[in-house]
């Protein structure tokens, strides 16, 4: 697969639906939680948002391990291993803890650019839409690459 397919790919499947991912937490947290800004309720708004990024990180693991093998540039792979679960416990503690530190920050950011009316109304809906055609244009661009089943069409 060519560097910029697979760059398409990265941006459009995992990039912008993991900053989605981060804004979705930060909304949802502020949307749900009283007294949003005291720093205990955010670390453990924060610690939820981190397991809940771990997970999503496991059901696009088959994607990112296919985009791996599919590119020969060293920097994009790494850009992909930040996407993966299979790795030493030290690199996936870190993963977490820095999924985490974004989380707080998703949080603080969304109470920061978004009055309360618009957390609680229709935030969610246009980050979910972005996310969707996000997803959406990057399975078009490589779907044959992607699919459990290459010669299928």
């Amino acid at each position: 697969m060519k560097k910029s397919h697979v760059l398409l790919v990265f941006i459009f499947l995992l990039l912008i639906p993991y900053i989605c991912s981060l804004l979705i937490i930060g909304i949802g947290y502020n949307a749900l939680v009283l007294h949003s800004a005291d720093i205990f309720r955010t670390i453990i708004g924060a610690l939820v948002g981190s397991l809940v990024m771990f997970g999503i990180k496991a059901t696009i693991q088959r994607p990112v391990d296919l985009l791996a093998m599919e590119t020969n540039d060293d920097f994009l792979k790494q850009l992909l291993r930040f996407f993966s679960i299979r790795r030493r416990y030290f690199f996936l503690a870190a993963n977490v803890v820095l999924d985490f530190v974004l989380c707080i920050l998703a949080t603080i950011i969304v109470r920061s650019f978004l009055t309360l009316d618009q957390i609680v109304g229709t935030s969610t809906g246009f980050v979910m839409l972005i996310m969707l055609i996000s997803t959406c244009l990057g399975a078009y661009v490589e779907y044959d690459n992607l699919s459990i089943d290459p010669k299928q069409h």
